[in-house]
């Protein structure tokens, strides 16, 4: 009986510890890139739908004209609507749609990255 015992024991034992393996990791959120360009004044904008709050980032600005001052990330979207320079970050307050643009002189490009946290 003693030997029994001992074995449902080790068998209980040893299904615990290799249950506690398979715990739950934390979730990621969500990244979401975004481009725009401006060409001969024409406006290529970039639009994205989001299912939360969230932190629009504008990564990167080009333009072809090396005098001109950089150009900026136009950004509209739910609890924000206004221009980011490259390195600035503005929240976005709840789902819905955001439009980038860019604005600069000749042809430009902007890149900017919306990170949705986890949960959402």
């Amino acid at each position: 009986m003693k030997t029994k015992s001992l074995i449902l024991f080790s068998a209980v034992a040893l299904l615990f510890l290799a249950s506690a393996g398979q715990a739950q990791r934390a979730r990621h959120g969500t990244v979401r890139s975004m481009q725009a360009s401006l060409d001969k004044g024409v406006q290529h904008p970039d639009t994205a739908n989001i299912t939360a709050a969230a932190t629009i980032t504008c990564i990167a600005t080009v333009s072809d004209v090396p005098s001109a001052p950089p150009p900026t990330c136009s950004v509209a979207g739910p609890g924000f609507s206004g221009t980011l320079e490259k390195g600035k970050s503005a929240a976005l307050t709840g789902a819905g749609t955001v439009t980038l643009k860019c604005f600069g002189q000749g042809w430009a490009r902007c890149n900017a990255r919306i990170d949705t946290p986890p949960g959402s």
